[in-house]
């Protein structure tokens, strides 16, 4: 199976910016995202190092559950994090601190 489908019950998927359809990272609908198989033990690895509720197993979704929207914020930032370009991050990085500087 070339990609797995985390589940939550998180905000709709499809307001997760350009994240969402670069890569490996596609929203299908409310409650599920799409995730190239070497994304998903990323996403699942770095899930569980911050404790978070979730299951992921050989040619299995990974599934995670989310309880707060501080949770959805965090799967939102990974996800990111392994779909876009580093050039793509860089420079959003430095819009924030440009933003934060300038106020």
């Amino acid at each position: 199976m070339p990609s797995s489908t985390p589940t939550s019950s998180a905000p709709n998927p499809s307001n997760f910016d350009s994240a969402s359809s670069h890569s490996g990272v596609v929203a299908e609908s409310e409650g599920y995202i799409s995730i190239t198989c070497d994304d998903r033990w990323e996403v699942y690895h770095r899930l569980q190092s911050l404790d978070f509720d979730c299951q992921c197993s050989g040619f299995q979704p990974l599934t995670v559950s989310l309880k707060t929207p501080t949770e959805a914020v965090q799967l939102w930032s990974i996800l990111r994090r392994v779909s876009q370009p580093k050039l793509v991050l860089a420079d959003s990085l430095n819009r924030c601190w440009r933003t934060s500087t300038e106020s």
